[in-house]
C-alpha cells in the first residue's frame, strides 16, 4: 500500500470516528449519574436535574428510554426554575432541549431554538454559556465530512472560542482546540493543526485535567502524516493507556488508536503487528455492531494480505466478513463503497480482471455521488486508472488520470499527486511512450522531493523550538540555583555575626574561598553545557545532511533505473537485455539502502530485516514468483549494521536470489529460504537456501568466472567473509562474516522474525 493510500484510509476512520469526540463534549460521566440517581437528589436543587438531562441528551446513541429520561428531567429543571427563576437556568435548559432535539432527529427545530438563545445570551453577556452555545451549534455540523459542512463547523467552534478565552473555563476552551486540529488534519492544513493540538494540551495541563486520550490519538496521528513513526506510536501508546483505565466511554475512540497503530506499524515494516492492532480495531466495532467501521478495518486487514502477497487469504477474510455482516446503506460520507474497492484490489492482485470489471463498475457509478468525500473519490479513481491500465485501456485510463490530477490539485494533495504522477508513468510505460513517461517519473520525483523538503524543514523548526525551549528551562534552573546560593550565603552571614571577632574572620575568609570556588565551578558548568548543546544541534544538522544526501543518491539512482528501463525496450539482443536488466537489480538493491538510510531515525544503521524484505519483494514481482509458483521464505534476527556492510549484503542477496529463481526450478516451482543471524555477537551468517535441481556435479565455486559470480566473490572479500556451497537436496550459498563492533538493534514489544 501505498503512503498516501495509508494516509488518505486513515483520515477516512478518523471521518468515520470524529463524532465520538464530539459526543463527549458533556463534563458528567456515567459513573457521575448513575450516583445522581441513586442519590435522588433531585427534588428541590436544579443543578444535579440539569446535569442528568445533559448526560441523557448528550447518549452517543440514545434509546427511547433514555431520551424519555431526557424529557423527564429537562421538564423536571423548568418546573423548579419557575419557582425561582434564574436567567442563567433558562438559558442552560434551553440549550439542552435544542440538543434534545438534535438526538431525536428534528434538526430544523433543534438550531432554530439554540439560534434564538444564541441571540438573548449575547445581549446578557454570559461568555460561559455562549461559549457553550456555539459549541452545541458546532455539533449539527458533524454530520458529515463534506468541504463546506467542516468550514462552517470551523467557523462556530472559532466563536466558542473566542467566548470561552474571557472566561475561566479551560477545558472547555481546549476542547475546542481539539476539535479544530482534528478538523483542520482532515483538511491538510497540518501546521495549523499542530498549533491548535499543542494549545489544547497546555490548557488540559493548565487545568489539571487528565482525560487527554483523544488529544493524545490526535497528536499521533499528525506525527504519522510527519514521517515521525516513532513519536506518533508514542502518541498512540499514551492515549490507549488513559482510554483503557478511564471511567468515560472510550470504546470507539479504544478502537480508532488501534487502527492508527496498524498504520504506524506498516511504515515500520512490520505487517503481523499491522494486523494484530486491526484485528482488535475490528473486534471493537463488531461488538459495537458499527458495520461501516467493521468493513473500513476488514480493507485495511486485506490491505496488509496483499502487501505480504497473500491475496487468496486476502479474499477469503473480506468473504467471510461479508457473510456476517451487512453492508450499510445510504449516504456514502466516509470511504464509499469499501467492499468494492477492497474486491477490485484483490481481484487484480490475483489479474482476475474479468471479475475485477464488475467491481470497477460499480466504483465508476458511484464517482458522480455528491455526498462522497473527495479523498474517497479520488481512491476510486486510482483504482479505476490501475484496472484500465491492467486491462489494456489506454483511453479510460488518460481519462481518469487526468480527472484524477484535476481534483487532486483542487483538494490541494501533493502526496497523492506524486501517486498519479506514477501511474501515468506505468501507463506510458505499458504503451512504451517512454518520453513522456521519463517525464512523469521526474515530476513525481520532483513532487516527492518538495514533500520532503517542506516535511523536514518543519522537523527542523519543531527541534529549532524544543532547544530553545530547554536552552529557557536551563537559564531558569540557572536562576534558581543562584537564587538559593545567595540565601545560604545570608544565612552564613547571620551565623557569622554570633561568633567572636577571630572566628568571624576566619569563617568570612573561608566562605569567601568558597564563594570563589563555587563561582568558578559553575562558570565552568556553564561553559560545558553551552559546548554540548552546540555539539548536539552540530550533530543534528549532520544528521540532516546525512538523510539528505542519502535522498538524493536515491532518487538519482531511480532515474537511472529508469533509463535502463527505457533503454532495454530498444534492444533486441537477449543476452545484452539479461545484462540490463541485471543492472537494474543491482542498482534497486543500492537505491532501497539509501531510501532506508533517508528514512530511519538514524542514518547510522540500516535495519537489515526491513532492508531485506523490501529487496525480496522488489525481486518477487520483477520476476513475478507467483506466476512461476516459487515461495521465498525468511527467517532473519534483528539486526542493524553499519552502510558499508548493508551494501555489499544487499548485492550478494541480488545475485544469489536471482540466480535462484532464474536457475533452480523447473515449471513445478519450489522454495528459497533467506537466513540472517548473528554468532556470539561479533559474527553473522547470511544463508541462501533452494530445493531446486542443484548445481553440475563438476561445478567449482572458486572456478566459477561468470560476473555473478566474480561480484560475489569480490564482495565476500570486502566483508573479509568465508563463502560456503552446498549440493545437496538443492543449492545452499552460505557466508559467514565478521560484524566486529557494529550493533544488534531489537524494537521494543517486537518478535521481528520474518517467515
Amino acid at each position: 500500500m501505498k503512503r498516501a493510500d495509508r494516509i488518505r484510509k486513515c483520515k477516512l476512520i478518523a471521518l468515520c470516528l470524529l463524532f465520538v469526540v464530539s459526543a463527549n463534549a458533556q463534563e458528567i460521566t456515567r459513573r457521575h449519574a448513575d450516583s445522581l440517581l441513586l442519590q435522588n437528589s433531585f427534588s428541590g436543587s436544579i443543578n444535579p436535574v440539569l446535569q442528568l438531562a445533559e448526560f441523557f441528551t448528550h447518549l452517543r446513541h440514545p434509546s427511547p428510554e433514555q431520551l424519555d429520561s431526557a424529557l423527564y428531567f429537562i421538564n423536571k429543571a423548568e418546573q423548579l426554575n419557575r419557582r425561582s427563576p434564574q436567567a442563567e437556568n433558562n438559558f442552560h435548559i434551553a440549550l439542552i432541549r435544542s440538543a434534545f432535539y438534535k438526538s431525536k432527529g428534528e434538526l430544523k427545530s433543534g438550531r432554530a431554538l439554540l439560534e434564538q438563545t444564541i441571540q438573548e445570551i449575547k445581549q446578557v453577556h454570559n461568555w460561559p454559556l455562549l461559549g457553550k452555545a456555539y459549541f452545541e451549534l458546532s455539533e449539527y455540523y458533524s454530520q458529515d465530512f463534506l468541504q463546506q459542512t467542516m468550514v462552517s463547523r470551523i467557523h462556530f467552534l472559532n466563536l466558542a472560542i473566542g467566548a470561552f478565552e474571557r472566561t475561566n473555563h479551560l477545558v472547555e476552551l481546549a476542547r475546542c482546540y481539539r476539535l479544530l486540529a482534528d478538523l483542520h488534519q482532515m483538511m491538510n492544513n497540518y501546521t495549523l493543526a499542530f498549533e491548535e493540538a499543542k494549545r489544547a494540551l497546555k490548557y488540559y495541563n493548565q487545568a489539571n485535567y487528565t482525560e487527554t486520550q483523544g488529544l493524545y490519538a490526535l497528536l499521533g496521528r499528525l506525527y504519522y502524516t510527519q514521517g515521525d513513526y516513532k513519536s506518533a506510536i508514542n502518541y498512540e501508546l499514551k492515549a490507549l493507556k488513559i482510554a483503557t483505565e478511564s471511567n468515560a466511554d472510550n470504546v470507539r475512540l479504544i478502537c480508532q488508536i488501534n487502527n492508527n497503530l496498524g498504520y504506524d506499524f506498516i511504515k515500520l515494516g512490520d505487517n503481523q503487528k499491522a494486523i494484530t492492532y486491526f484485528s482488535r480495531a475490528l473486534e471493537i466495532a463488531k461488538s459495537e455492531k458499527d458495520n461501516a467501521t467493521v468493513y473500513l478495518l476488514a480493507g485495511n486487514i486485506v490491505d496488509v494480505y496483499l502487501r505480504m502477497q497473500q491475496p487468496q487469504k486476502a479474499k477469503a477474510f473480506l468473504t467471510q466478513v461479508t457473510q456476517k455482516f451487512v453492508h450499510p446503506s445510504g449516504k456514502l460520507y466516509e470511504g464509499g463503497d469499501e467492499v468494492s474497492q477492497t474486491y477490485l484490489k484483490i481481484y487484480l492482485a490475483l489479474k482476475q480482471y474479468d471479475i475485477a470489471k464488475r467491481y470497477c463498475d460499480q466504483l465508476i457509478l458511484q464517482t458522480n455521488n455528491p455526498n462522497l468525500n473527495l479523498y474517497a473519490r479520488s481512491s476510486y479513481y486510482e483504482l479505476i486508472i490501475k484496472f484500465y491500465t491492467a486491462t489494456a485501456s489506454f483511453n479510460e485510463a488518460l481519462k481518469y488520470l487526468k480527472l484524477n490530477q484535476t481534483l487532486l490539485k483542487k483538494i490541494g494533495n501533493d502526496n497523492d499527486l506524486g501517486t498519479n504522477e506514477i501511474l501515468w508513468f506505468h501507463l506510458d510505460t505499458t504503451q512504451r511512450q517512454y518520453q513522456s513517461a521519463i517525464y512523469h517519473l521526474i515530476s513525481a520525483n520532483t513532487i516527492k522531493d518538495s514533500i520532503f523538503n517542506s516535511t523536514k524543514s518543519k522537523q527542523i523548526e519543531q527541534l529549532q523550538i524544543d532547544y530553545e525551549t530547554r536552552q529557557k528551562e536551563a537559564e531558569i534552573t540557572l536562576l534558581n540555583q543562584k537564587s538559593r546560593l545567595e540565601q545560604a550565603n545570608l544565612r552564613q552571614a547571620n551565623l557569622v555575626k554570633n561568633l567572636t571577632i577571630g572566628g568571624i574572620f576566619l569563617l568570612l575568609v573561608i566562605a569567601g574561598l568558597l564563594f570563589r570556588q563555587n563561582v568558578h565551578k559553575q562558570k565552568n558548568n556553564e561553559v560545558i553545557s553551552s559546548k554540548n548543546v552546540l555539539l548536539e544541534d552540530l550533530l543534528q544538522q549532520k544528521e540532516w545532511l546525512l538523510k539528505e544526501v542519502h535522498h538524493r543518491v536515491k532518487n538519482n539512482l531511480q532515474i537511472v533505473m529508469s533509463i535502463l528501463n527505457t533503454q532495454s525496450a530498444y534492444l533486441q539482443n537477449d543476452i545484452a537485455l539479461e545484462a540490463i536488466r541485471g543492472s537494474q537489480h543491482r542498482v534497486n538493491a543500492i537505491a532501497l539502502l539509501h531510501q532506508k538510510l533517508y528514512s530511519s531515525t538514524t542514518s547510522a544503521q540500516v535495519s537489515m530485516p526491513a532492508y531485506i524484505n523490501e529487496l525480496v519483494d522488489y525481486l518477487s514481482d520483477s520476476f513475478d514468483t507467483s506466476f512461476r509458483h516459487i515461495k521465498i521464505r525468511q527467517v532473519l534476527n534483528p539486526l542493524s549494521l553499519d552502510p558499508a556492510l548493508a551494501v555489499p549484503i544487499g548485492l550478494i542477496l541480488n545475485e544469489a536470489i536471482t540466480n535462484a529463481i532464474k536457475y533452480a526450478f523447473d515449471h513445478n516451482g519450489g522454495e528459497i529460504v533467506i537466513s540472517l543471524f548473528t554468532c556470539n555477537n561479533d559474527s553473522a551468517v547470511l544463508k541462501v537456501s533452494d530445493d531446486g535441481r542443484g548445481l553440475p556435479p563438476n561445478f567449482d565455486f572458486c572456478e566459477a568466472n561468470s560476473l555473478g559470480m566474480e561480484m560475489m566473490k569480490a564482495l565476500g572479500k570486502q566483508l573479509k567473509g568465508k563463502f560456503t556451497v552446498e549440493n545437496v537436496q538443492g543449492v545452499t550459498l552460505m557466508i559467514a562474516f565478521p560484524i566486529e563492533h557494529h550493533r544488534v538493534e531489537v524494537y521494543e514489544e517486537k518478535d521481528y522474525f520474518l517467515e
